[in-house]
């Protein structure tokens, strides 16, 4: 059951963010996702962002593109956001 929530979850990113390329139809078939017709294998890189600045994220971004990543993963590194149990942290604070 864990695969077909991960299925869903990876349909849902997918369609959002081919519906901001200006693709709309994206299905799954059990097989493979299925974006506007065609089959899709998509390519995943990472990228760490507290490893880079901000400023830096755009450029990155636009390398994998041209590299051919179609996602980009990373890891939530929670103790950067909750340094203590209960002390979450803000971009304010």
């Amino acid at each position: 059951m864990e695969m077909v929530w991960w299925c869903i979850y990876i349909l849902v990113a997918v369609q959002a963010s081919m519906a901001k390329a200006g693709e709309d139809n994206v299905t799954y078939d059990g097989r493979s996702l299925i974006i506007n017709g065609q089959r899709k294998l998509l390519f995943s890189g990472s990228i760490h962002y507290p490893r880079s600045t901000p400023q830096m994220w755009p450029s990155l971004i636009a390398k994998a593109k041209e590299g051919g990543v179609d996602v980009i993963q990373t890891y939530v590194f929670w103790n950067m956001h909750e340094p203590q149990p209960g002390e979450v942290r803000t971009q304010a604070n």
